[in-house]
């Protein structure tokens, strides 16, 4: 299969040290993957580095086979990266319209935001559109964020925690629709999720995290096994 992602040898960190120690990790086209590891052991700085929020210190990464690695995020974004940060990352005083609008500006190429994408998977925004992104309930923002991100049509979407805060019945819904994006529009997805059940609904396969390093990957039918999972999401 194509490779959308491809992330190697990757360190990274902030001032007080590095949090990744040589990660790799590969996202194929219309495949969807998942990052799973207990608290604290680099999940999110992977992710804020393959968007490009944080430099690489050793390693690459590329995108549809073109190296990324020194890219700015905004580059990233308009090459097709959709990006769901940890907390949602919603601009809280914005409307709802305002906020999509957010995403759509990312990519100067395209004048036409697609808002009927978004409204097809989340209709009730449609509604809410002169709302305050702040007003939303928890799982109403979760969905507000991957809105934004699908207005820009991406190839892969990088989702960290999205069931974070979230209803059990918005959490199911958010698994579904992701399944969908992925299954009949071929959107990638990468996801740090610890949510057991929502992760086995949108992964085919996932990486283990642990101190900053790969452990493991798992194939689907570890995927399918909770108390394994168990073992490397417990804190």
């Amino acid at each position: 299969m194509t490779s959308v992602l491809s992330i190697q040898g990757a360190v990274a960190g902030y001032a007080t040290g590095n949090v990744l120690h040589g990660v790799g990790v590969e996202v194929a086209e219309g495949e969807a993957v998942a990052v799973v590891g207990r608290n604290g052991v680099g999940k999110t700085t992977l992710m804020r580095t393959a968007i490009g929020q944080l430099p690489l210190r050793a390693g690459s990464i590329a995108f549809k086979g073109t190296d990324i690695t020194a890219e700015p995020a905004d580059r990233r974004a308009r090459r097709g990266i959709g990006y769901v940060p940890q907390g949602r990352g919603i601009f809280p005083h914005l409307t709802v319209r305002e906020n999509l609008l957010m995403g759509g500006f990312i990519n100067e190429a395209r004048r036409n935001p697609d808002f009927e994408l978004v409204f097809g998977y989340f209709p009730f925004l449609r509604e809410r559109l002169g709302q305050r992104g702040a007003t939303l309930s928890g799982g109403q923002q979760a969905m507000l964020a991957i809105g934004r991100a699908l207005i820009n049509e991406p190839a892969l979407l990088l989702l960290d925690e999205p069931s974070d805060g979230v209803q059990p019945s918005i959490i199911e819904e958010i698994g579904e629709i992701l399944s969908d994006l992925n299954r009949t529009r071929g959107i990638s997805v990468l996801l740090v999720e610890q949510n057991i059940g929502f992760m086995q609904r949108v992964a085919g396969r996932a990486y283990t995290l642990d101190k900053g390093r790969v452990t493991s990957e798992l194939g689907p039918e570890e995927i399918a096994d909770e108390r394994l999972l168990a073992e490397h999401i417990a804190v």
